[in-house]
């Protein structure tokens, strides 16, 4: 049987002695504080008042002085300046001593004889006439104003001469009283820093004291942390403890060094441990689950499903790799008599392991991805997904030649950008019209290379290295969807009479599936597609699509809405292709809720497009005219199919190179609808309407 070893109180009562001493010297030395600020007070106002002490005589002698230059006609301008002055100079520095002295009342006969003093005065230092006449007939005497000044000037003068006797003894009154006061703060600071000395020796030698006790505890103490850091250099994991406010502790073991590049452990945030190698959010979850670890209720076995540490991808501390490493923690309560005094956590790098498990997840991902390939050929038309195929070959060709344009400015670097932004977006609404979501997704990710570059400060030919790898990820799986379609001989109907003939069921399979996401209804009515000339057919073809788009996401409204609006549930796009006088010309048309030329303007504020200056200014052609600029768009998040901002530039541009013109009407509500007129063949360039 064994029994509990007695508790040591001595450093309790040490400590509360420590404890008091050190409040007395505190309280010591703030009184000390204040008692020297009252006497730095003290002798500011002995120094002012016996700077006061010479005004009495000095004001009888000024205003003596003013009266005899009146008797003797002499100027009297500067006399009445320095009585104004000395008079002035006397008040502020009276109320300088009212505001330092503490005891009010010691100055109340100064301040009641000075307030006689300045009544007296006020009529002589308000004069401001002339106190002289001259004449031809008779010598220069006093005018009525100067009588009058004379008068008060005499008034003044017997009243200081019969007050200036009482009037200096108040102030030495007053000068001996702050001279009083001061000695007797100076001694009072005295005997505090006395006592102040006497407690810090005693806290010196408690301190010594307590040093002295303490090294025999420490000698022993280290003895054991040598054994323990003998194991910790042995072990591959990481292990270190972590206190209640997430500070690793003083012991740690060497594995920590090889996986976080660091030595520094001791005292060190969790959260400082971990930034920069994971996410903030995933950070920020850590501490939170480390916090439940302290909890009495907590059970540690069902928390360790929930670990978000259990495998996180951290950045390598070498700076020349550039594999990605991943670390897995553990943790454990270690608990004493009064509950959980650490939590022990342990680090394991499991890349190896994660690696082989990425492995077999891509060939599995592989094996579905040629499985989705397979079943998006088989819902596609397979004369539309060959003629994709010759487009997005052609289309691709082009982004490689754009690619390797030689460029040197940031100028030059950022037209390259815009012109592979436009040939993607345009692959992208043909694929997504065709229902082959693989390469929309992948032409989706393509884009995102790229306005990720047009959002940098500056543009080097680094930059488009990502998106070279991303191309040719692209050409690979354009080439196994070709691959496969040769080998099952998807070589379709006979070609279609018309150029024309096919974009009409491409643009009904683009509604239906931009209906579906977004929760709209939606029918098209096409029209007049048989006339489309061949020479016209690929470039309307990618027009229509993005206009198709358009209307279904941003102009036809949510069936909700539409009934408000007294509409049909199911919104309404017509494509209508016609032959006319001078060529020819599409119109596309929806019934949904417009233009509103208020939005499109804050949408390129909000872009940076146009200034709020230029917004102001601008009347409702020149606001509507702006969706066809690069970079506009009403959306702020990017989906897959809207959000670049190149969609109608895109459609604008290929007009143009047609040599036609594109115009737009719209209602607010109501409809939306665009006109192109195209050249009966191959005319000039026109400016966008």
């Amino acid at each position: 049987m064994s029994s509990a070893a007695p508790v040591d109180r001595r450093p309790v009562l040490l400590i509360a002695i420590g404890a008091m001493l050190a409040a007395a010297l505190g309280m010591a030395l703030g009184s000390g504080f204040r008692l020297a600020t009252r006497l730095r007070e003290d002798i500011a106002a002995v120094q002012a008042a016996s700077a006061l002490q010479a005004y009495p005589d000095e004001l009888v002698r000024e205003v003596s002085g003013l009266r005899e230059r009146l008797e003797v006609r002499a100027y009297t301008g500067r006399a009445l300046t320095t009585l104004r002055d000395s008079t002035r100079a006397f008040s502020d520095r009276l109320q300088a001593l009212a505001a330092i002295d503490h005891d009010p009342a010691t100055l109340a006969p100064v301040r009641r004889r000075w307030h006689v003093y300045r009544e007296t005065l006020a009529p002589v230092l308000a004069f401001h006439g002339e106190p002289y006449v001259d004449s031809d007939t008779a010598a220069t005497r006093l005018s009525s104003d100067g009588h009058r000044l004379y008068a008060n000037l005499e008034r003044a003068r017997l009243l200081a001469l019969a007050n200036t006797h009482r009037f200096g003894g108040e102030l030495a009154a007053v000068t001996q009283g702050l001279q009083s006061s001061a000695s007797t703060a100076a001694a009072r600071l005295r005997l505090l820093l006395l006592a102040g000395v006497l407690a810090a020796l005693v806290l010196a030698a408690i301190a010594a004291w307590l040093l002295l006790s303490r090294a025999r505890h420490e000698r022993a103490a280290q003895e054991a942390r040598e054994r323990t850091r003998d194991i910790l250099r042995t072990v591959r994991e990481g292990f270190f403890l972590l206190d209640a406010e997430h500070r690793i502790g003083s012991v740690w073991s060497d594995a920590l060094t090889r996986m976080f590049g660091r030595e520094d452990f001791a005292g060190l945030g969790f959260r400082e441990l971990l930034a920069g190698l994971v996410p903030a959010p995933t950070i920020a979850t850590a501490l939170k689950y480390v916090d439940l670890l302290w909890g009495d209720r907590a059970n540690e076995n069902l928390m360790k499903t929930i670990n978000p540490l259990s495998q996180v991808e951290a950045r390598s501390v070498d700076p020349q790799s550039h594999e990605p490493r991943y670390l897995q923690f553990d943790f454990h309560r270690v608990t004493g008599l009064h509950g959980v005094k650490y939590v022990l956590c342990s680090v394991v790098d499991v890349t190896s392991n994660v690696a082989l498990a990425r492995e077999l997840q891509e060939s599995q991902n592989g094996a579905n991805a040629q499985l989705d390939m397979l079943i998006g050929m088989t819902r596609t038309d397979p004369l539309q997904l060959a003629s994709f195929l010759d487009t997005a070959d052609a289309g691709l060709q082009l982004v490689n030649a754009i690619l390797k344009e030689p460029a040197r400015s940031d100028a030059e670097f950022r037209r390259k950008l815009g012109g592979l932004m436009r040939e993607l977006h345009t692959l992208k609404g043909e694929a997504s019209a065709l229902e082959l979501g693989g390469v929309a997704e992948r032409l989706h990710a393509l884009e995102s290379r790229v306005s990720g570059c047009e959002s940098r400060a500056t543009l080097t030919g680094d930059d488009f290295l990502p998106i070279v790898a991303k191309l040719d990820e692209l050409v690979a799986y354009l080439r196994g969807i070709r691959e496969i379609a040769a080998r099952l001989e998807l070589t379709g109907d006979p070609a279609p009479a018309s150029p024309g003939d096919s974009i009409a069921p491409i643009l009904q399979a683009a509604a239906a599936r931009l209906a579906a996401e977004h929760r709209k209804a939606l029918r098209i009515e096409c029209a007049g597609f048989d006339a489309i000339p061949p020479a016209f057919a690929k470039a309307l073809k990618d027009c229509l699509v993005q206009l198709v788009r358009n209307a279904a996401v941003h102009g036809i409204e949510d069936p909700e809405l539409r009934r408000t609006r007294s509409k049909s549930d199911v919104g309404l796009v017509s494509a209508r292709f016609a032959r006319t006088p001078d060529g020819y010309e599409l119109t596309v048309e929806d019934d949904g809720a417009g233009i509103a030329p208020d939005t499109v303007k804050a949408a390129a504020v909000r872009s940076g497009l146009i200034t709020e200056a230029e917004a102001a200014a601008m009347d409702t052609r020149a606001a509507i005219a702006l969706i066809f600029r690069a970079g506009f768009s009403t959306m702020s998040d990017v989906s897959l199919g809207a959000g670049r901002g190149v969609g109608m530039d895109v459609v604008a541009r290929t007009i143009r190179a047609l040599g036609g013109r594109i115009g737009v009407a719209t209602a607010p509500g109501k409809y939306t609808r665009f006109r192109i007129h195209l050249p009966p063949g191959g005319a000039a360039a026109t400016a966008v309407a």
